[in-house]
């Protein structure tokens, strides 16, 4: 889907200051001041929906409007917008862009300072695409009760980015299964590409063979760093080296820094970039150096491992050897 489903709900936990005791109503069981505050929940609920509309119709006047007039936006680089011309201006500008996500709001919980004040806080998730990740936001808004009973924003505030790891390495599920590379002169790799028990990590195992040299395994794991606020990944290999670096994306493809050590205590650097293609992906170590000296490039083909044909037989379907029905009984 383009967009993910709107998570704004009406049963927000809320709070409300300097609340005293009040009569119920016989009809509901609710004091007058309960019934009230639900109703300003509601009410909010319905200006969230508003803007979500709002954003995903890319109707930057749409959202202007939901602000008081002099209301402000301040953004997460402490920079502000200011009044409902520049909000609009400032929305419009987003709607240009080549890209525009899809929003949806999940509000966590709303704080009635007074009964015409609430403070807001929540998340705005954003999504570009199916297979992308989707980014989340953290917000707190504070909202006026007009006259007519609706809120009107009087300032939106960004906090922190808080999208979770496993949606920083969706762009890259593309890789779990099983790999195969048959090079010259007798080599070989193995590999097998899968998600952690929690979806935060790409896990793999690969297993090199080498006519000349015999074989070593490798074990990889891809993830987000927040050192780096990026996409990372880092090998071990069984003669006891290991290498990290720093992914970066590029339309379909990616761009990898990678710095190790070998058992033996020499360091070793690369510039490596690995290319989607079809069932294929092209794996290109340049820049190469171990110990100081340069190494020639390499460049791997890597394909997808036919699963085993007996995999692919009907659970129903004999096997050789048996023919239909050779365990009834005769009558």
């Amino acid at each position: 889907m383009s967009a993910i489903a709107l998570l704004m709900t009406v049963s927000l936990p809320h709070s409300r200051a300097n609340e005293a005791p009040e009569a119920s109503t016989a009809e509901t069981g609710q004091t007058a001041g309960e019934a009230a505050m639900d109703a300003s929940v509601e009410s909010l609920a319905l200006a969230a929906e508003r803007f979500v509309e709002a954003f995903n119709n890319k109707n930057a006047a749409g959202i202007a409007a939901l602000f008081l007039p002099f209301g402000e936006i301040i953004r997460r680089d402490g920079g502000t917008v200011s009044g409902r011309g520049e909000i609009e201006a400032h929305y419009a500008g987003v709607f240009e862009s080549e890209v525009v996500p899809q929003i949806a709001l999940e509000a966590k919980a709303v704080h009635f300072i007074t009964d015409a004040v609430a403070v807001e806080d929540g998340l705005v998730h954003l999504t570009v695409g199916e297979d992308e990740p989707v980014q989340s936001v953290s917000y707190s808004a504070t909202h006026i009760k007009q006259a007519d009973g609706s809120w009107l924003i009087a300032t939106s505030r960004e906090k922190l980015e808080v999208t979770p790891p496993s949606e920083r390495i969706k762009p890259l599920h593309w890789l779990i299964g099983e790999w195969t590379l048959e090079g010259g002169e007798g080599l070989r790799i193995d590999m097998v590409i899968d998600l952690d028990d929690r979806g935060n990590y790409l896990l793999g195992e690969a297993l090199i063979t080498d006519a000349n040299e015999g074989a070593q395994s490798t074990t990889l794991r891809i993830g987000w760093n927040p050192a780096t606020s990026s996409v990372y990944w880092w090998t071990f290999d069984s003669e006891g080296g290991n290498s990290s670096g720093r992914w970066a994306r590029s339309g379909d493809g990616w761009f990898l820094q990678v710095t190790g050590v070998t058992s033996e205590a020499e360091a070793s650097s690369s510039v490596q970039s690995l290319v989607r293609e079809g069932d294929a992906m092209v794996w290109r170590a340049t820049y190469r150096q171990l110990a100081g000296e340069a190494l020639p490039d390499m460049n791997y083909r890597f394909v997808r491992r036919a699963p085993d044909p007996i995999s692919l037989l009907d659970p129903e379907q004999p096997e050789e050897g048996e023919s239909p029905g050779s365990d009834d009984q005769p009558e």
